[in-house]
């Protein structure tokens, strides 16, 4: 799993802001087929507390099954 994050300029307050996340997962999975796979990233994309924390951030995943 890799994330690449972006940071923005935080115009009220100087510094910066997360602007957006992108979640790579990758992974081999035995008996699951990848709408299985992605439907299971989701799931755990939509449960995280790390995820829930950062609402104001635009997270997007990338997952697929490699062979």
């Amino acid at each position: 799993m890799s994330a690449d994050v972006s940071l923005g300029p935080d115009k009220d307050n100087g510094g910066f802001n997360l602007t957006g996340i992108t979640l790579k997962v990758r992974g081999e999975v035995t008996g699951l087929d990848a709408d299985g796979f992605a439907k299971a990233a989701e799931a755990a994309k939509a449960g995280c507390l790390v995820s829930k924390a950062l609402t104001g951030v635009e997270i997007t995943l990338d997952a697929a099954l490699e062979s």
